[in-house]
Order: structure tokens, then sequence, then C-alpha cells
């Protein structure tokens, strides 16, 4: 399981629905990518291989998210990857390790189902950001975007963790002010910001790590999405990270977590330095990933790890171009650095 601390999660039943028997840790987390066929079908087995690499590494699980094109996926297919998922952990010496699951869909009555649908399937927490097919009616209305939420958090069978990415919700930002607020509701454990505000992350790390919060609350997770933030974030109170270079780079990114942490409690110059040289490793590759896409982590996975376990992208999705390869090559650095930890 990710972290080195003993500082965890546990969520309290709401609404009659028991509380997830995983305990959800401070650390670091990774989206996966759906791996998938060259006929653009999910390869189930390379999914796996991929669960226990990463959790074999120390990294959290997050299924189903924009890494893993939820979007694209049918609701049979969902299930099936949450299905795989829990069954290789299971199998192989990770049954504690929970899975975050999105179960993001275009409403909140579709997405209340389909968490039920995650949690049947051996989902243990759920991750939601807000539809954006319908920002030009909502986007400016913050009491639209909050009612979303808290019908979401009253509905939901799993807790839940607010994801805010703007560009991925059609321009969308909720603010410090909603996050704290949804953060008051006992169904909602975390939150990431894939929004790159500091700032944000910090005045709601303040919020939820207060001594009046921690009196009425469990554990709150402020995890920035962006990995180059990790750093910078734990300073000001953030709790980890959920980041897609973790697909390529788990323990560089389980490294730093660690590193960064201790240099935290201890004050140690030597532990800060060791810090900012791995965060400055984690943040050269997080910018060529990000540039590179998921057709480009797809394809660094086949490239460096082991051929298969990326695959295509679902259209719309572009595929890789010879840009994208370039960039793949230029991680041959960062991947060179993985391979001695």
């Amino acid at each position: 399981m990710p972290s080195t601390t003993t500082t965890t999660t546990q969520t309290n039943g709401t609404n009659g629905h028991s509380a997830p028997t995983r305990p959800f840790n401070d650390g670091v987390y990774t989206p996966l990518i759906t791996a998938m066929t060259e006929d653009e079908e999910v390869d189930l087995e390379a999914v796996k291989k991929q669960v226990v690499r990463l959790a074999d590494a120390g990294m959290g699980i997050v299924l189903l998210g924009t890494n893993g094109e939820a979007s694209h996926l049918l609701d049979s297919e969902r299930a099936s990857i949450i299905r795989a998922s829990r069954e290789a952990l299971d199998s192989s010496n990770h049954p504690d390790v929970p899975l975050l699951v999105g179960t993001s869909g275009g409403s909140a009555k579709h997405t209340i189902k389909l968490a039920k649908e995650a949690k049947e399937a051996g989902a243990d927490y759920s991750i939601v950001i807000c539809p954006g097919y319908f920002a030009f009616a909502m986007g400016g209305n913050k009491g639209a975007v909050r009612d979303f939420f808290w019908e979401v958090l009253e509905g939901s069978e799993l807790p839940v963790m607010i994801y805010n990415f703007p560009g991925a919700a059609s321009g969308i930002d909720l603010d410090s002010d909603l996050l704290i607020e949804l953060s008051e509701h006992p169904n909602c454990f975390g939150a990431k910001l894939t929004c790159g505000n500091v700032g944000k992350g910090s005045r709601l790390a303040a919020h939820t790590q207060s001594k009046a919060y921690l009196a009425k609350h469990d554990r709150f997770q402020v995890l920035p999405g962006f990995s180059d933030i990790m750093w910078p974030g734990m300073n000001v109170g953030m709790t980890g990270s959920i980041t897609g270079t973790g697909n390529l780079i788990p323990k560089t990114m389980v490294k730093l977590y660690e590193t960064g942490l201790e240099a935290i409690r201890t004050g140690d110059p030597a532990k800060r330095a060791e810090a900012v040289d791995l965060h400055n490793r984690v943040a050269a590759a997080d910018w060529l990933i990000v540039k590179a896409g998921i057709s480009g982590t797809k394809l660094a996975l086949d490239h460096y790890v082991e051929k298969g376990l990326g695959g295509v992208p679902r259209k719309p999705l572009p595929r890789s171009t010879e840009a994208t390869q370039k960039l793949v090559d230029e991680l041959k650095g960062a991947w060179e650095f993985e391979q001695t930890l």
C-alpha cells in the first residue's frame, strides 16, 4: 500500500452504508491507463499485470480516471476492469490495497448508479469529476455544481473524492470555498486537484487539518493531480498525489514521497536536498508525459516495460506519432533511474 505513514482515511458509514474495510492512506496513487489491443478492446490480462506491478512498487491504485479513458468505456467494461483488478491484487499478496475508482457519469443519477456497480465489482472508494457537457449552462452556476456533488455525496454507496480537473470538465473549476463546503459532507473523504493550484490545495488542507474539522471528521485527503506539484504541495499540507507519471516510474514517485515526508518531519537539510533532486527528476519526466498524452503513456509502457502493457487509445483519442515517439525516447533517463531503485 502507498505511504510510509500511519495516517489514514477511514470514512464512517453514511446513508446506511458500511465503511470500507481497506483504509485510504496518505501517499502516492497512479490513475492507471486502460490497456487495449490494436482493435481497441480492453485487455484485462494487461490491466492485471499493470495493477500488480504498481502495487509491488508501493503505489496506490486508481482505476477508470482520465488516464483510464473511463468516458470511452461501456458500463460493463468498467465493472470488468474493477473485478479483474481486485482479483489480481487479492491473488498477488495485496489484499489490503484499496481501489479508488472513477464513477463519473453525465448526470448525478448515472454517477450514483456507477458507484453502486463499482462497489459490487470490488471498488472501495469513488472519485467523481463534474460533468462538462453542459458547461455552457451550469459552468458559471456555482449552485448547480454544488447541487450535483451534494446529490452524489448523499446517494453514493462509496465514499467520494472530488476530482477537480477543469481541462476535462469543459473549464469548470471548483474554488476552495466550494471544496471546503463539500469537505464537510460525511461521505466526502478527499479532493484531487488537477488544476495546478497550490494555494487552493493549501487552503483546503488548512481547513481539513484544523482541530475543529478533525473533531468532527476523519482524515481528509488533499492530492494534487500533477507529479511536479507533489513536493511543493506536501510542504503546505497536501497528503501525496494522484498522477499518471506513476504508470511508468512508480518507484521514483514513491521514493520522492517517502524522502519528502522524512525531510518535512525531520527538517534535515540533506533530506530536503535529496527531495528537491528527486522532485526535479520527476518534474522533468512529468512534463514529457503530459506532452505525450495518453497515447504516449501507453507507448512508453510498451517501449520500456512490456509490449502490450499499454496498447492503443480508443477513438477519438489520437494514436502515437513520430513526435510522440521522440517524447517517449526522452524518457530514457527517467526509466534508467527507475531501474536503480
